[in-house]
């Protein structure tokens, strides 16, 4: 049975975005009086929604800073992060692809949704997407099931006939916690051993492997 509609996580996902995400993060963290994170770290702690990553790098429990913090990540996102983001190797054919052949695709992220959907129009997928959530969307960021539901409903789809596509663990939690199935792609901030032990019903180590997946006659319902 062919699934009515596949939502996608973001950063890590469809788009590298790791040069964007370090140097934005190191800058507001250096302003805000802490030392500079490294990379690694930082690709560790993109597994969290934006308050939660700072208070991750700083230690900093105070709301407003944290707030601030946020703020100002996304303002250099959109003024200089952008330009260093790209989509991953055959991301744009598979989702060409996915549309041609009939799915309603669908973008769930805890990143900024403005900045998300420029990002989407500035890489030339967005025509292939019907809705675009970002965490400034939805009631709460992801393992909270609420954003993913909100997707489907946009997307006029039931849980059950949507698969939510990730990269990390909450992506496999939020697809859970929704009832969704769950697939996890192994090219993005996580290792692919880390992954493996989630246990989620598809990984995939190839865009052109997951697009070939989705529109095989004979998938799985």
């Amino acid at each position: 049975m062919r699934k009515q509609a596949l939502i996608f996580d973001h950063d890590g996902t469809l788009v590298d975005s790791i040069d964007a995400v370090v140097f934005c993060t190191n800058q507001i963290i250096k302003e805000a009086g802490y030392a500079v994170a490294e990379p690694a770290e930082i690709r560790h702690g993109m597994a969290y929604a934006t308050l939660e990553r700072f208070t991750y790098h700083t230690g900093e429990k105070d709301p407003d800073v944290l707030k601030k913090m946020s703020r100002d990540f996304y303002v250099c996102m959109n003024e200089q992060g952008a330009g260093m983001v790209s989509l991953y190797p055959g991301i744009k054919k598979a989702l060409d692809r996915l549309a041609r052949d009939g799915f309603s695709i669908g973008l769930l992220t805890n990143n900024q949704g403005i900045f998300t959907r420029r990002v989407a129009a500035q890489l030339k997928y967005s025509y292939d997407m019907e809705i675009i959530l970002g965490e400034d969307n939805v009631p709460a960021p992801k393992p909270d099931p609420r954003g993913l539901l909100q997707a489907c409903a946009g997307l006029g789809a039931v849980p059950e006939n949507c698969w939510y596509i990730g990269d990390g663990k909450p992506d496999f939690e939020v697809a859970r916690n929704a009832g969704l199935k769950s697939a996890l792609v192994t090219w993005g901030a996580h290792p692919k051993e880390e992954l493996l032990k989630l246990g989620a019903d598809r990984y995939f180590d190839t865009a052109p492997s997951m697009a070939d997946f989705f529109t095989s006659p004979t998938i799985p319902s």
